[in-house]
């Protein structure tokens, strides 16, 4: 079986310096990127990869969380939610309700794409393990990026959570597959979408633009630049294999490959 219909939702804009996208590139150019998260309807489930930025965090962003995230005020600045909607906005636009999607797959728990987690109650998650246990402790400049009021109801006992370790084929049929690619942090991973007109690999933020993805040149801010080169080839050589289109996750002119809401790849 295939995937019927590939949906891509934005839910905002964030505008931050061109060189932190592009390492190196254009320093104090703005660069306007969207934050989308994805709706695969497939025979067998409703899957969301990834779940945007949290409105909530963006009202209150000192009292999200168990201990809040003073830090974002500052961010926020810069981010633009009137462009966007929430995830589930967005499905009940397409007819669905929350407790409708049966996984939710998360490509690496930063807040611009694990926010709204917890607004799918009945989903199972699935995440990287590394991702998960690396989320809670991260260093560096990494852990600006990180906020406990997006994952920390995972370690809810009644939330369906399956922590994977490499390469996972969600529906067992090839058509919704998982697959590490480390680097922008250590449990990062894409998404490879077979439809039945083509097929798609959703790279997530194995590169902020298609001109950094082209060069390998990825976020200044990436976790490990070793691991994100290896991750570009990753996601290359697979593209190359399966005659896929490779879709860079924040770059405006990238998501525009994919139709707007109601309309959907097919």
């Amino acid at each position: 079986m295939t995937v019927r219909r590939l949906y891509r939702l934005n839910t905002a804009e964030w505008t931050f310096d061109h060189s932190m996208a592009v390492q190196l590139e254009d320093p104090g150019e703005p660069y306007t990127g969207w934050c989308p998260c994805y709706l695969l309807e497939h025979p067998e489930g409703l899957v969301l990869f990834d779940t945007g930025i949290s409105r909530e965090m963006a009202a209150d962003p000192e009292g999200y969380g168990p201990n809040g995230a003073a830090h974002m005020t500052a961010f926020l600045e810069t981010l633009d939610l009137s462009v966007g909607q929430s995830p589930t906005d967005h499905l009940a636009a397409l007819g669905y309700e929350p407790e409708d999607v049966d996984y939710v797959v998360l490509s690496h728990l930063h807040v611009d794409h694990a926010g709204n987690v917890d607004a799918f109650p009945e989903a199972e998650i699935v995440v990287q393990k590394s991702e998960l246990r690396y989320a809670f402790w991260p260093d560096g400049v990494q852990r600006l990026f990180y906020l406990e009021g997006d994952f920390s109801p995972l370690r809810d006992e009644s939330v369906d959570v399956t922590a994977v370790t490499g390469e996972y084929d969600l529906f067992g049929d090839g058509s919704v597959v998982a697959f590490p690619t480390p680097g922008h942090t250590p449990g990062h991973q894409s998404l490879a979408v077979e439809l039945e007109s083509s097929a798609v690999v959703l790279a997530a933020d194995v590169a902020n633009s298609r001109g950094g993805y082209e060069r390998e040149r990825v976020p200044s801010f990436s976790w490990s630049l070793e691991d994100s080169l290896e991750s570009i080839q990753r996601v290359r050589d697979r593209a190359r294999a399966t005659n896929a289109t490779v879709i860079v996750h924040h770059d405006p002119e990238e998501q525009k490959k994919l139709p707007d809401p109601p309309a959907a790849l097919e």
